[in-house]
């Protein structure tokens, strides 16, 4: 009662007293400090608690691969912008490089008995405290963001692995790391499995009949990985974490990802870091003088093993950039809770080095959000969308000249070199080429457009270059088909705009609808809007003080249409469609991310 009190009051103490930069979980743990054997002990480690916090240890292991987002893998650089995949990949091998320095030093002082265990605990960074800092800063979606994001990734993601392969080893079973292979290929063809389950309409029929059928599956996927990698030798954490990458692979919606999320910061996690703080040994660390020095040299090698490495971002980003990223990435807790579990199930460490390191990895996710929001600066307004016309012609011409009045970055091709040459003058660039081809244009960058329109009057030539910008990863292609039908050699996620359709469409408009088509006409643009808050989710039209004059027309969530009224509620995953003036529709995107 006590401890599921406390999870409930910590969050509302602290926004009232408006210490917003200690994060809940750290409270916690303090909390948990205070209560237990090293304070008050009034917590005490008995079954229920003790049931209940390796629940939320699972649960929080599976969080963390959900929290992986797959697709920020596949960043393609930009002709002006930093490669955030490139530069997180080698921040962390010279991360890794330096924490295992780090660790040797451990090993040589007598802390530990191996150097490479304290290698992989040093280089862990925590996501639960890089996420939420990102995203309450408004650059999760930057290059700089991205790479800070990937760095934290790539980290976690391979330590959890490189843990678990470090365990396998340590077992005198020589077929141990063999085993542990049997559990990534079950991953294989969970994957595969689940790939096919998610297109079928079995999910949506019984979804219809039975409430929660995707929250049923995803606790016997965890509980399934949890058994296995108990079986097959490894630490069920990386089953957990298994789990947890599986349904980040299949593409959750975000909504769904929000009702897991909900359930463990809601109820199990914060019971385990309550009992993390509970069971600290915090009084024989500061007994004992030699462990008690290891604090200072933790949070040393915390620090420099993240933030010298991020020096090297200095070519790509500004000084204040590149010390914000070198005092966020430095954050860890989770990983270093589980890895000094390990440590102590190994006898690699002792019960005060494990609170040592605990203590320090606390300390660290007060100080680095801290610094962060000192020292990283305000993020300027962000890039327009680039656009790439292809072919020039009336409509195509009026085209680019309403989409740079709303703001878009429009860039037109065209083979006709009578173009330039004619006396009237585009407010957006305009490009000859001699041969509207792939070879071509590929030296124009057209492939770092976030939308590439194909209007040329060839139907064969425009399928041919709409295919090409899908394959060179443009987001969204529009391509220009003159029948009413969708060919077949056109990738199906390439947007096919019919001639004879959209006129069929505008004419029954005209006719059946004028006064909406009237709407349409009107200088006050609409834009779609991606509901991304969880702050502001569940949270009703009228109390959104944020949309001022804009009018919300329709909402999009899942495959349902909303009619909005002041009183509906906007979720986590909607896509609002709003009509407004440019610079409102800026800062209604700005809150809802």
């Amino acid at each position: 009662m006590i401890v599921v009190t406390l999870a409930f009051l910590i969050p509302i103490i602290l926004d009232r007293l408006k210490w917003r930069f200690l994060p809940v979980v750290v409270v916690e743990i303090l909390a948990g400090i205070l209560l237990g054997k090293s304070g008050l002990g009034i917590l005490d480690n008995d079954e229920w608690l003790t049931i209940l916090s390796t629940l939320g240890f699972i649960y929080l292991m599976f969080l963390s691969g959900l929290e992986i987002d797959f697709d920020s893998f596949n960043v393609k650089k930009k002709s002006d912008e930093a490669n955030a995949l490139k530069i997180s990949s080698i921040t962390f091998v010279f991360i890794l490089s330096l924490s295992a320095l780090f660790g040797m030093v451990f090993q040589w002082m007598g802390f530990v008995t191996d150097g490479l265990f304290m290698m992989l605990i040093i280089s862990t960074i925590s996501l639960s405290i890089v996420v939420p800092i990102l995203k309450d800063k408004g650059i999760t979606n930057t290059p700089y963001g991205q790479s800070i994001l990937l760095t934290a990734v790539i980290s976690d993601f391979a330590t959890m692995i490189l843990l678990a392969v470090y365990v396998a080893l340590q077992a005198d079973n020589l077929a141990r790391p063999f085993l542990l292979l049997i559990l990534f290929v079950v991953v294989f063809f969970f994957y595969r499995f689940m790939l096919r389950f998610k297109k079928g309409k079995i999910i949506e029929r019984i979804s219809k009949e039975s409430v929660q059928l995707g929250t049923r599956g995803v606790f016997a996927l965890i509980l399934f990985f949890v058994v296995l990698s108990e079986e097959v030798g490894a630490e069920s954490i990386l089953g957990a974490f298994l789990a947890g990458v599986l349904v980040s692979l299949v593409s959750p919606k975000i909504e769904f990802t929000h009702q897991l999320t909900s359930f463990g910061f809601g109820f199990l996690i914060p019971i385990f870091f309550f009992m993390v703080g509970a069971t600290l040994e915090l009084r024989e660390l500061f007994a004992d003088q030699a462990a008690l020095l290891m604090i200072p040299l933790i949070l040393l090698s915390f620090y420099a093993s993240k933030f010298f490495p991020v020096l090297i971002w200095r070519r790509w980003f500004s000084v204040k950039q590149t010390l914000a990223a070198g005092s966020l990435l430095p954050s860890t807790l989770s990983l270093v809770i589980a890895g000094t579990a390990i440590g102590i199930d190994l006898e690699i460490m002792t019960p005060t080095v494990q609170a040592a390191l605990i203590l320090s990895a606390v300390i660290s996710t007060i100080i680095s959000p801290i610094l962060f929001q000192k020292v990283a600066p305000e993020e300027t307004e962000t890039a327009p969308k680039r656009i790439a016309l292809i072919g020039a012609n009336t409509i195509n011409l009026a085209l680019g000249k309403q989409l740079h009045q709303d703001g878009y970055e429009v860039t037109m091709f065209t083979s006709d070199p009578t173009l330039n040459e004619q006396e009237r003058q585009y407010p957006f660039e305009t490009r000859v080429v001699k041969e509207l081809t792939p070879d071509k244009l590929s030296t124009h960058q057209i492939a770092d457009s976030d939308y590439v329109v194909v209007f040329t009057s060839n139907e064969k030539r425009n399928i041919e270059l709409a295919n090409w910008a899908k394959k060179e990863h443009v987001a969204n292609v529009i391509c220009r088909i003159d029948s009413e039908e969708h060919p077949n050699e056109l990738d199906q996620e390439i947007q096919a705009f019919s001639t004879f359709t959209s006129n069929r469409i505008l004419l029954q408009a005209l006719i059946e609808h004028p006064s909406l088509f009237r709407f349409l006409q009107a200088d006050q643009p609409m834009q779609e809007v991606r509901f991304e808050n969880q702050n502001l989710h569940g949270k009703q039209i009228k109390d959104l003080s944020f949309l001022a004059d804009a009018l919300v027309i329709r909402i999009f969530r899942g495959n349902d249409t909303i009619i909005p009224h002041g009183d509906t509620q906007i979720h986590v995953g909607d896509i609002l469609l709003i009509s407004a003036d440019r610079h409102l529709i800026k800062t209604i995107r700005k809150e809802c991310s």
